[in-house]
Protein backbone atom coordinates (compact mmCIF):
# COMPACT_ATOMS: atom_id res chain seq x y z
CA UNK A 1 0.00 0.00 0.00
CA UNK A 2 1.71 3.39 -1.06
CA UNK A 3 2.01 5.87 1.96
CA UNK A 4 0.91 9.17 1.02
CA UNK A 5 3.61 12.15 1.34
CA UNK A 6 2.68 14.56 3.80
CA UNK A 7 2.34 18.09 2.98
CA UNK A 8 4.86 20.45 3.07
CA UNK A 9 4.15 23.87 5.00
CA UNK A 10 6.96 26.65 4.21
CA UNK A 11 7.07 29.95 6.24
CA UNK A 12 8.97 32.29 4.85
CA UNK A 13 10.52 34.51 7.59
CA UNK A 14 11.17 37.69 5.59
CA UNK A 15 7.65 37.62 4.64
CA UNK A 16 6.61 40.74 6.64
CA UNK A 17 9.60 42.82 5.47
CA UNK A 18 8.25 42.37 2.17
CA UNK A 19 4.97 43.06 2.98
CA UNK A 20 5.71 46.50 4.00
CA UNK A 21 4.28 47.92 0.30
CA UNK A 22 1.84 46.07 0.21
CA UNK A 23 -0.44 47.57 3.01
CA UNK A 24 -4.08 46.42 1.44
CA UNK A 25 -3.35 43.17 0.92
CA UNK A 26 -1.83 43.16 4.75
CA UNK A 27 -4.90 44.62 6.36
CA UNK A 28 -6.97 42.23 4.65
CA UNK A 29 -5.34 39.55 7.32
CA UNK A 30 -7.07 41.02 10.23
CA UNK A 31 -10.63 40.44 9.23
CA UNK A 32 -12.36 37.13 10.58
CA UNK A 33 -12.87 34.13 8.59
CA UNK A 34 -11.45 35.74 5.27
CA UNK A 35 -11.44 32.53 3.58
CA UNK A 36 -14.86 31.22 5.03
CA UNK A 37 -16.67 30.55 1.68
CA UNK A 38 -19.20 27.71 2.25
CA UNK A 39 -22.04 27.39 -0.63
CA UNK A 40 -21.37 31.28 -1.94
CA UNK A 41 -22.56 31.42 -5.48
CA UNK A 42 -19.62 33.82 -6.66
CA UNK A 43 -17.40 31.66 -5.47
CA UNK A 44 -18.61 28.32 -7.14
CA UNK A 45 -19.26 30.38 -10.23
CA UNK A 46 -15.18 30.97 -10.20
CA UNK A 47 -14.68 27.46 -9.59
CA UNK A 48 -16.69 26.70 -12.36
CA UNK A 49 -15.23 29.12 -15.02
CA UNK A 50 -11.71 28.29 -13.98
CA UNK A 51 -12.22 24.21 -14.59
CA UNK A 52 -14.25 24.28 -17.30
CA UNK A 53 -11.29 26.73 -18.85
CA UNK A 54 -8.67 23.74 -17.89
CA UNK A 55 -10.97 20.61 -18.34
CA UNK A 56 -9.49 17.91 -19.87
CA UNK A 57 -6.03 19.27 -19.41
CA UNK A 58 -2.34 18.28 -17.20
CA UNK A 59 0.43 20.72 -16.41
CA UNK A 60 3.57 19.89 -15.01
CA UNK A 61 4.12 22.88 -12.57
CA UNK A 62 1.13 25.41 -11.40
CA UNK A 63 1.74 28.11 -9.16
CA UNK A 64 -1.75 29.40 -7.75
CA UNK A 65 -1.24 33.03 -6.06
CA UNK A 66 -3.38 33.58 -3.56
CA UNK A 67 -4.46 30.14 -2.69
CA UNK A 68 -6.17 31.08 0.37
CA UNK A 69 -7.34 27.67 2.26
CA UNK A 70 -6.99 25.61 -0.81
CA UNK A 71 -10.62 25.47 -2.00
CA UNK A 72 -9.67 26.06 -5.68
CA UNK A 73 -6.15 24.57 -5.18
CA UNK A 74 -8.12 20.64 -4.35
CA UNK A 75 -9.50 21.34 -7.81
CA UNK A 76 -6.30 22.09 -9.44
CA UNK A 77 -3.99 19.43 -7.86
CA UNK A 78 -5.94 17.20 -10.82
CA UNK A 79 -4.16 19.03 -13.42
CA UNK A 80 -0.81 19.83 -11.82
CA UNK A 81 2.01 17.12 -11.88
CA UNK A 82 3.42 19.58 -8.89
CA UNK A 83 1.42 22.39 -7.47
CA UNK A 84 2.51 25.71 -5.67
CA UNK A 85 0.76 27.71 -3.62
CA UNK A 86 1.01 30.76 -2.24
CA UNK A 87 -0.68 33.16 -0.04
CA UNK A 88 0.27 36.20 2.82
CA UNK A 89 -2.17 34.51 5.41
CA UNK A 90 -0.21 31.69 7.61
CA UNK A 91 -3.38 30.24 8.84
CA UNK A 92 -4.92 29.90 5.33
CA UNK A 93 -1.92 28.51 4.12
CA UNK A 94 -2.05 25.89 6.81
CA UNK A 95 -4.99 24.98 5.85
CA UNK A 96 -4.69 24.32 2.48
CA UNK A 97 -1.60 22.62 3.41
CA UNK A 98 -3.86 19.97 5.04
CA UNK A 99 -7.02 20.51 2.78
CA UNK A 100 -4.35 19.74 -0.03
CA UNK A 101 -1.57 17.09 0.80
CA UNK A 102 -0.01 16.38 -2.62
CA UNK A 103 0.74 20.13 -3.29
CA UNK A 104 3.41 23.12 -1.26
CA UNK A 105 1.80 26.02 -0.07
CA UNK A 106 4.08 28.74 1.41
CA UNK A 107 3.59 31.98 3.13
CA UNK A 108 4.79 34.97 1.39
CA UNK A 109 4.28 38.26 -0.09
CA UNK A 110 4.28 38.55 -3.86
CA UNK A 111 5.02 40.53 -5.95
CA UNK A 112 8.55 40.74 -3.73
CA UNK A 113 8.14 37.18 -2.80
CA UNK A 114 7.83 35.77 -6.71
CA UNK A 115 8.28 31.84 -6.14
CA UNK A 116 11.79 30.95 -8.70
CA UNK A 117 11.73 28.58 -11.87
CA UNK A 118 8.95 28.62 -14.78
CA UNK A 119 5.69 27.22 -14.63
CA UNK A 120 3.45 26.11 -17.32
CA UNK A 121 0.08 27.08 -15.76
CA UNK A 122 -0.21 30.24 -13.30
CA UNK A 123 -3.58 30.73 -11.80
CA UNK A 124 -4.72 34.36 -10.22
CA UNK A 125 -7.78 34.38 -9.11
CA UNK A 126 -9.52 37.05 -7.03
CA UNK A 127 -6.17 38.33 -6.05
CA UNK A 128 -4.61 40.42 -8.23
CA UNK A 129 -7.29 43.32 -7.37
CA UNK A 130 -5.74 43.61 -3.80
CA UNK A 131 -2.32 44.92 -5.07
CA UNK A 132 -1.69 48.73 -5.18
CA UNK A 133 -0.87 50.08 -8.65
CA UNK A 134 2.70 49.64 -8.70
CA UNK A 135 2.30 46.28 -7.33
CA UNK A 136 0.18 45.70 -10.05
CA UNK A 137 2.08 46.56 -12.50
CA UNK A 138 5.45 44.76 -11.04
CA UNK A 139 3.37 41.74 -10.22
CA UNK A 140 1.90 41.13 -13.94
CA UNK A 141 5.26 41.62 -15.39
CA UNK A 142 7.30 39.25 -13.28
CA UNK A 143 4.60 36.31 -13.21
CA UNK A 144 4.61 36.61 -17.20
CA UNK A 145 8.25 36.38 -16.66
CA UNK A 146 7.53 33.03 -14.88
CA UNK A 147 5.93 31.39 -17.99
CA UNK A 148 7.17 28.57 -19.87
CA UNK A 149 7.03 29.00 -23.58
CA UNK A 150 3.81 27.46 -24.64
CA UNK A 151 2.32 28.42 -20.90
CA UNK A 152 -0.56 30.00 -19.64
CA UNK A 153 -1.95 32.46 -17.40
CA UNK A 154 -5.67 32.43 -16.03
CA UNK A 155 -7.14 35.54 -14.16
CA UNK A 156 -10.32 35.20 -12.89
CA UNK A 157 -11.47 38.15 -10.86
CA UNK A 158 -15.21 38.72 -9.71
CA UNK A 159 -16.65 42.50 -9.15
CA UNK A 160 -18.70 41.36 -6.54
CA UNK A 161 -15.48 40.38 -4.70
CA UNK A 162 -13.48 43.74 -5.24
CA UNK A 163 -13.09 47.22 -4.85
CA UNK A 164 -15.34 49.28 -7.34
CA UNK A 165 -13.12 49.35 -10.60
CA UNK A 166 -10.17 46.81 -9.00
CA UNK A 167 -10.91 43.79 -11.13
CA UNK A 168 -11.85 45.68 -14.38
CA UNK A 169 -8.03 47.46 -13.40
CA UNK A 170 -6.20 44.75 -12.93
CA UNK A 171 -7.27 43.46 -16.18
CA UNK A 172 -6.50 46.42 -18.03
CA UNK A 173 -3.10 46.26 -16.95
CA UNK A 174 -2.66 42.47 -17.42
CA UNK A 175 -3.46 42.62 -20.79
CA UNK A 176 -2.13 45.52 -21.66
CA UNK A 177 1.35 43.98 -20.75
CA UNK A 178 0.74 41.00 -22.50
CA UNK A 179 0.35 42.81 -25.59
CA UNK A 180 3.32 44.63 -25.16
CA UNK A 181 4.94 41.08 -25.16
CA UNK A 182 3.06 39.68 -28.01
CA UNK A 183 1.51 37.37 -25.45
CA UNK A 184 -1.86 35.84 -26.86
CA UNK A 185 -5.00 37.01 -25.02
CA UNK A 186 -8.20 35.51 -24.74
CA UNK A 187 -10.82 37.01 -23.17
CA UNK A 188 -14.13 36.26 -21.38
CA UNK A 189 -16.93 38.30 -19.92
CA UNK A 190 -18.49 35.72 -17.07
CA UNK A 191 -22.06 36.13 -16.39
CA UNK A 192 -23.88 39.59 -17.04
CA UNK A 193 -21.72 43.07 -17.78
CA UNK A 194 -22.12 45.09 -15.03
CA UNK A 195 -20.93 45.00 -11.08
CA UNK A 196 -22.62 41.03 -11.13
CA UNK A 197 -20.02 40.00 -13.65
CA UNK A 198 -16.54 38.92 -13.46
CA UNK A 199 -13.52 38.91 -16.05
CA UNK A 200 -12.06 35.43 -17.15
CA UNK A 201 -7.98 36.38 -18.73
CA UNK A 202 -6.40 33.68 -20.78
CA UNK A 203 -2.86 34.78 -21.36
CA UNK A 204 -0.65 32.34 -23.47
CA UNK A 205 2.98 32.42 -24.18
CA UNK A 206 4.16 31.74 -27.51
CA UNK A 207 6.24 28.74 -28.58
CA UNK A 208 9.70 28.69 -30.36
CA UNK A 209 9.31 28.89 -34.22
CA UNK A 210 11.09 25.53 -33.56
CA UNK A 211 10.32 24.31 -30.63
CA UNK A 212 7.96 21.46 -29.89
CA UNK A 213 4.40 21.80 -28.24
CA UNK A 214 4.17 22.19 -24.28
CA UNK A 215 1.13 19.42 -23.11
CA UNK A 216 -1.71 21.60 -20.93
CA UNK A 217 -2.44 24.59 -22.87
CA UNK A 218 -5.50 25.19 -21.94
CA UNK A 219 -8.20 25.35 -25.03
CA UNK A 220 -11.43 26.81 -23.34
CA UNK A 221 -14.88 24.75 -24.22
CA UNK A 222 -16.44 27.71 -24.26
CA UNK A 223 -16.70 29.84 -26.91
CA UNK A 224 -13.54 32.65 -26.23
CA UNK A 225 -14.15 36.34 -27.38
CA UNK A 226 -10.51 36.92 -28.95
CA UNK A 227 -9.61 40.78 -28.57
CA UNK A 228 -6.43 41.86 -31.00
CA UNK A 229 -3.55 43.90 -29.38
CA UNK A 230 -4.76 47.25 -29.34
CA UNK A 231 -8.48 47.15 -28.96
CA UNK A 232 -10.30 49.39 -26.39
CA UNK A 233 -9.89 48.88 -23.06
CA UNK A 234 -13.18 47.65 -20.84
Amino acid sequence: MAVRQPARLILDAGTRAAAVPLRGLARLRSRPARYAIGPDADAQRKYGAVMDTLAGRRFRRVLEVGCGEGELSARLAGHAGSLLGVDLDATAVGRAARRVPSGTFVRRALPHGMPGGTFDLIVCADVLHHWDPVSLRVGVAALLDRLEPGGALLAYHSRQASRPGAADRAHRTLRATAALRGLGIERREIGAPGPDGAHLDLIVSPLPATGGGVAGVPAPRRPVAVTPAGSPRT
